[in-house]
């Protein structure tokens, strides 16, 4: 793949304040800011603009959680979440440099966007129709509106957000991979798992406890439930067993699916009898 040109620009001069990001030689326009600076951003020429958006935050139990709207004019949208939506903190708004996105166009971005965004499970979803049906478009403005599509999830991506990224994929185990393993005493529990392309994946055929203990937070069951309504993460007896790699964003996040608890990842894998944080500290040290 083309190396893609990102700029970030602090409108403000400020690490926190707002930001603005465009990709070189496509349309796409996006804007940042934290829930306080929305007075500003309403003076910005992007704030009449038809576009979407994604508010960001965490639920009560600190996991995230997301809603994605649309509007035309979008800014005025935003204005419309405050005092019936408390939980989010940023505001990420998408709009077009040359003002061409039709209702009808952020329409269908927004049933996409939300679409993925339940698929992907990197998130809980506050918006209330979690399945829209994007409206049907012509030929023409289905292949403009999907470049600007997957524009908004390179941006993502870039920024560190991880909502749109699948924890269900078709990852390779080659044969340098490094592949760990979780376990629990007296138990027939087995989970394997490597680390690729900044995940920690949950390979095929690891077994997981069938039950979560009863403190178990929702974090934990959240990970778990998600796999066990995807249908894979099924019963096998004395255990469940997973039946295609799953990814996850931390260790952690991975072995409570093994384990039913919460539990600190980087001493739960191991590889060799060595955990996770002693083989990254090894790696990481400096050489003299």
């Amino acid at each position: 793949m083309p190396g893609q040109l990102i700029r970030l620009f602090l409108a403000d001069g400020k690490a926190d304040g707002i930001k603005t990001v465009e990709i070189s030689n496509r349309t796409i326009f996006a804007t940042m800011f934290p829930r306080p600076l929305y007075p500003q951003y309403k003076l910005r020429n992007e704030y009449p603009r038809p576009g979407v958006y994604i508010l960001s935050g965490q639920d009560e139990n600190g996991n995230p959680k997301i809603y994605i709207g649309q509007g035309d004019p979008v800014g005025k949208r935003l204005y419309d979440h405050f005092g019936k939506k408390d939980f989010w903190t940023d505001a990420i708004v998408f709009t077009s440099k040359d003002d061409y996105l039709t209702k009808t166009q952020i329409q269908y971005l927004e049933a996409k966007l939300i679409a993925k965004a339940k698929e992907s499970g990197g998130a809980e979803l506050d918006n209330i129709q979690d399945n829209p049906q994007p409206p049907n478009i012509s030929e023409v403005d289905e292949a403009e509106v999907s470049e600007f599509l997957e524009s908004i999830y390179l941006l993502m991506n870039a920024l560190g957000y991880n909502f749109f990224v699948p924890v269900l994929d078709e990852i390779p185990v080659e044969s340098s991979d490094i592949i760990f393993e979780a376990t629990k005493k007296n138990s027939p529990v087995l989970g394997k798992m490597m680390i690729k392309n900044g995940k920690y994946v949950l390979l095929k055929g690891s077994t997981a406890v069938k039950n979560v203990v009863p403190s178990a937070n929702n974090w934990v069951r959240g990970n778990r439930d998600f796999l066990i309504e995807k249908g894979v993460l099924v019963d096998k007896g004395d255990v469940l067993e997973l039946t295609a790699e799953a990814s996850f964003n931390s260790p952690s996040g991975a072995a409570v699916v093994i384990l039913g608890s919460s539990v600190n990842g980087l001493r739960a894998w191991k590889c060799n009898s060595r955990a996770l944080a002693e083989i990254e500290r090894d790696n990481n040290a400096d050489g003299e």
